[in-house]
């Protein structure tokens, strides 16, 4: 009989580390973690006042004692369908990327398994390309996260201007791009009828 997957005693999500025997989702141990280093650089401020204050009034500057401040934690990048390389994620858009992530659960989750699994395998090719400079690789990201979510609102809320010269665009690039020429080869038809194009 299998154990049933532990829920964050916080907000119901799964729980993958227990802080003092909670159980805690990413998010939940990430807002912890920030709340403790909160914490902690208040006290630690205090400490060095206090040294400050000792230092004034007796008249010797004393060495060392003084506590660093650490740096709060990143915030967790979570993505759900589209897989990332850590050394990529620092020289990205990743709002764009999560919108692009947000969009594809929408597809997947409206059955559109075809223009969602195109969307993702273009997404990770321009995002694993080392021939792309930094500049390209956001326009790119940026033309992307449009199309997705574009795909995703209804037929009469859509661009078809906008939609038409991404299209275009897109297709220029990857002709300039192996990695990226193969993926959209595949994604641009599939697109194009999601579009009605």
């Amino acid at each position: 009989m299998s154990e049933k997957p532990k829920t964050c005693g916080q907000c119901r999500k799964p729980a993958l580390v227990a802080v003092n025997g909670m159980p805690l989702c990413v998010d939940c141990h990430y807002k912890f973690v920030v709340a403790t280093t909160l914490e902690f650089r208040m006290r630690a401020s205090m400490a060095n006042a206090v040294l400050d204050d000792m230092d004034n009034v007796t008249g010797i500057r004393s060495v060392g004692g003084r506590i660093d401040l650490p740096p709060l934690p990143p915030a967790p990048f979570t993505l759900n369908n589209i897989k990332v390389d850590n050394s990529v994620v620092g020289s990205i858009n990743t709002g764009n990327v999560q919108a692009i992530d947000v969009s594809l659960t929408y597809l997947h989750q409206a059955g559109n398994d075809k223009a969602g699994d195109a969307l993702r395998r273009l997404t990770e090719a321009v995002l694993q390309d080392k021939m792309l400079d930094a500049t390209t690789k956001h326009e790119l990201i940026e033309q992307i996260a449009f199309l997705s979510e574009q795909a995703i609102v209804a037929a009469k809320d859509r661009k078809p201007g906008l939609i038409k010269a991404t299209l275009a665009s897109l297709t220029l690039a990857a002709g300039t791009v192996t990695t990226v020429a193969a993926a959209w080869h595949t994604a641009e038809p599939i697109l194009k009828s999601v579009f009605g194009m």
